[in-house]
């Protein structure tokens, strides 16, 4: 059997983009260790991918039964199965196994696992509460969460060729997501910073976030309407910083004619 590296070495070989806030760096450096058992296993990252996918479907199953020490049991679970996640970016590039289909993949299985968890858990908060807003809740955040990827700019959408290399130009190096400047190199101010670490609090998918917390303390309905706002603002907020992007750079070609 090939002799494989040390976790010290794995991450000497396979370093990943650096991650601003603390829960998320956290796991990435977790990740190194959860990857070691998987250096001995005949599975293609994109087979780890189905993984990890497979094991938060599970778990957001068991966030329907209304049972308050289970629902907790398997929300930690699914979000301490983000460990999981970042253990296919690390045997890809260690065994340098890129794949396109990997990252669609990865892509899928956050926005259909997120989606899934506000709609098993808001099952699982009506069995408990009996109150029919929970749902109401929940389509709220997974609409705000779906039409925010499906709202941002696609050069596609453009048949003109000119516009669409002037957008692709545009976007180059922006941030439309606030959340997204955790996975940058960039340099980021105190602001950023601050507004980096209280997005890694919140996410869905980060082990022992806000969303745990507030199920460990029974906040059912309170948290499922914060996350419905939160992915909501989000979404207008994404919308209107790309329209004004586009809005000022149309006006600064305008001004230069």
């Amino acid at each position: 059997m090939k002799k494989q590296p040390t976790v010290k070495e794995l991450m000497q070989l396979a370093p990943r983009a650096k991650a601003s806030g603390f829960i998320l760096p956290l796991c990435d450096h977790l990740a190194f260790y959860a990857s070691k058992p998987f250096l001995y296993l005949p599975l293609s990252p994109n087979q780890i991918t189905l993984l990890w996918i497979f094991i938060k479907l599970i778990a957001a199953l068991f966030l329907t039964t209304g049972k308050h020490w289970i629902m907790l049991a398997a929300l930690a679970v699914f979000q301490l199965a983000s460990i999981i996640d970042g253990v296919d970016g690390t045997i890809a590039r260690y065994r340098k196994q890129y794949s396109l289909n990997g990252i669609y993949l990865d892509y899928i299985g956050h926005y259909l696992c997120n989606s899934i968890l506000l709609i098993t858990i808001a099952i699982g908060i009506f069995r408990i509460t009996g109150n029919n807003w929970s749902f109401v809740a929940a389509a709220i955040g997974v609409c705000s969460m779906l039409l925010s990827k499906a709202l941002t700019i696609n050069p596609r959408w453009f048949t003109d060729q000119t516009q669409r290399e002037k957008l692709e130009s545009l976007l180059i190096g922006q941030n439309l997501s606030i959340i997204m400047h955790q996975k940058t190199n960039q340099k980021l101010g105190f602001k950023q910073k601050m507004m980096v670490v209280v997005f890694d609090f919140i996410r869905l998918d980060n082990p022992l976030n806000l969303m745990f917390f507030a199920l460990l303390f029974k906040q059912y309905l309170l948290m499922l309407w914060f996350y419905a706002l939160i992915l909501l603002v989000e979404m207008m907020r994404k919308v209107i910083a790309q329209s004004l992007m586009i809005y000022k750079q149309e006006r600064t070609e305008n001004q230069l004619k």
